[in-house]
């Protein structure tokens, strides 16, 4: 039952304390039994965790900024045409100079128009440097930003309060939490806003549930983290599904063919800009097992010559 899963999750950081890799790869491992502990029990992931059922919520355009501002106001208009409520736009070169930023806030604001919310992510681009991050804080505040999402390094919890002290720009981060203790500290010390989680990373759904309770009794929202397949949507809004506080959900619109092409099944926005957690059983995303037989590979592995595996 789910009890053995947190004691398994118990166990598993407790005879790992040193190994940086653990949580990563943990977190697929609790994914997939919760799978199968819902399809044991004939329900969805997120009944397991308590939640009588899913709530919709206000799905989020996830895309990159263009290569140019006009690119960036064609990417804006297309997600407006497509009846998105709120478009989080990242990456590029955003965050390397101030005249070109402010052109693609410019081009962004003006493709969504004034109704539509608008996130901005940097992936960190200004590291520790709250100064460079500080000469973008008009260009943002008159693009009405949402939020600002990782202005700098995932662990520089100094820097996203110094930050938000000076401008009380609201603030996002988290997606690198690799436990439930760092993504905390990611909210008592860096003061975000909002907590974006990544149930592949931050040690499974458990993990992100327990994350939501302590985010939301301090007034911050939990957002899930996710830019590749519908099955790892889908795993990563099982933490707050239920959840009535924490509203949003980030949406990718820009995938690779695998990520589209490893699930039988998708998430779909309806008409309202919303989504919510399949309700079928597990995780209820079906895996396209035919489709990954491309990427199959032969291997074979040896150890002082000789064959293992």
């Amino acid at each position: 039952d789910l009890n053995d899963v947190k004691k398994i999750s118990y166990d598993v950081k407790q005879n790992s304390l040193m190994i940086a890799q653990t949580p990563h790869t943990y977190s697929g491992i609790e994914i997939a039994i919760l799978d199968l502990l819902g399809k044991k029990n004939q329900c969805p992931i997120f009944e397991l965790l308590g939640y009588k059922k899913s709530i919709p919520k206000i799905a989020y355009a996830s895309v990159l900024f263009g290569k140019s501002p006009s690119e960036t106001f064609n990417v804006a208009r297309e997600m407006f045409n497509k009846k998105f409520k709120a478009v989080k736009f990242g990456w590029q070169n955003f965050g390397s100079n101030l005249n070109s930023d402010n052109d693609h806030l410019i081009a962004a604001r003006e493709g969504l128009g004034t109704d539509i919310m608008l996130m901005v992510d940097v992936g960190a681009i200004w590291g520790n440097d709250v100064d460079e991050a500080l000469k973008r804080e008009k260009i943002l505040k008159e693009a009405n930003i949402t939020w600002l999402e990782e202005p700098f390094y995932s662990d520089a919890f100094y820097e996203y309060s110094e930050f938000t002290n000076k401008t009380l720009l609201p603030l996002a981060g988290g997606e690198s939490c690799h436990s439930v203790d760092s993504a905390k500290n990611m909210i008592h010390f860096g003061k975000v806003k909002y907590i974006q989680i990544d149930a592949g990373i931050v040690g499974g759904i458990l993990a992100g549930k327990e994350i939501c309770e302590y985010a939301e009794n301090r007034n911050v929202q939990y957002v899930n983290h996710t830019f590749t397949s519908h099955l790892q949507l889908s795993a990563s809004l099982q933490a707050y599904a239920g959840s009535l506080k924490s509203t949003l959900a980030e949406f990718p619109m820009q995938l690779k063919s695998l990520a589209w092409d490893i699930t039988k099944n998708h998430i779909v926005k309806d008409d309202n800009g919303c989504i919510i957690n399949p309700l079928a059983v597990g995780h209820g995303i079906i895996i396209n097992e035919e489709a990954l037989k491309q990427y199959k590979v032969d291997v074979e592995i040896y150890i002082n010559s000789k064959k293992t595996f």
